[in-house]
């Protein structure tokens, strides 16, 4: 089975963009909250949304960049390589 990893990652990242881009148009309605939860469940859903958009950004990157090895790629593997052998050899 032939999965074309270089789509999917390019689908990760404009998932990304989709939800960063929703996630700041939200934040220009500059919303009245009428009690303190829904303020903060305001807030807590801005914060996993970044965190989503963010991890799925770092994902889509991450399957291109595998996929360009030979070219670019190994500029953007190169820190992800040394973090891995940072954690082989030890804190």
């Amino acid at each position: 089975m032939n999965v074309n990893y270089e789509l999917i990652g390019w689908c990760l990242i404009a998932a990304s963009v989709l939800i960063s881009l929703w996630r700041r148009k939200k934040s220009f309605d500059n919303p009245r909250y009428s009690t303190y939860w829904k303020h903060l469940t305001a807030k807590t859903m801005d914060g996993f949304c970044s965190f989503l958009s963010l991890s799925l950004l770092v994902g889509g990157v991450l399957l291109v960049a595998t996929e360009h090895k030979d070219s670019w790629g190994a500029f953007i593997l190169l820190p992800v390589y040394g973090f891995m052998l940072f954690l082989l050899i030890g804190n």
